[in-house]
């Protein structure tokens, strides 16, 4: 039996390490090849082998009844934008939590976003695993284009829906 030991080249290596791999939370690693070589000065050296593979992150965000919102809404009556959010490899610190997205109303002249805050006529929450931005008593003024997005551990994900209320 030898141990693991084996001669080459006028040195000692030993290979007696298990390869193994590890499922880390953004990585995949697998350890390999780890040899201690000892030398004729009786020097020991040890060379380990290590590859790193990462995982990558995505999302997919889809607004339910996009046909639905397409068409002209009633005045205060309680509607809700929902937001469904896919993930693949990003772990949020709490799932539940309705800040995980951000809801915007574009500007149809500039372009530009405006991030909405919750108030006591629209509400930002999380039911039913989707991400919901609720009108409590929508009016005409509140027509237009609503983003969410979704922006975590440098995954971006985002889609917008254009309502009208009449």
């Amino acid at each position: 039996m030898n141990n693991g030991i084996q001669k080459s080249d006028g040195k000692e290596k030993f290979n007696g390490f298990t390869i193994r791999n590890f499922q880390a939370e953004d990585a995949a690693i697998y350890v390999g090849n780890i040899y201690i070589e000892k030398s004729e000065e009786e020097n020991y050296k040890c060379s380990v082998t290590v590859s790193i593979s990462l995982k990558e992150g995505s999302a997919t965000i889809e607004i339910k009844d996009r046909e639905q919102l397409a068409s002209t809404q009633k005045v205060e009556k309680g509607m809700a934008i929902v937001c469904d959010v896919t993930l693949a490899n990003v772990d949020l610190e709490n799932a539940s939590d309705p800040n995980n997205v951000n809801w915007y109303r574009v500007n149809q002249e500039t372009g530009d976003d405006s991030k909405i805050e919750e108030t006591d006529f629209m509400k930002i929450n999380k039911a039913k695993g989707t991400y919901r931005l609720w009108f409590v008593s929508p009016q005409p003024e509140d027509s237009g284009t609503y983003k969410c997005e979704f922006n975590k551990q440098g995954v971006e994900a985002s889609t917008d829906v254009s309502v009208v209320w009449a």
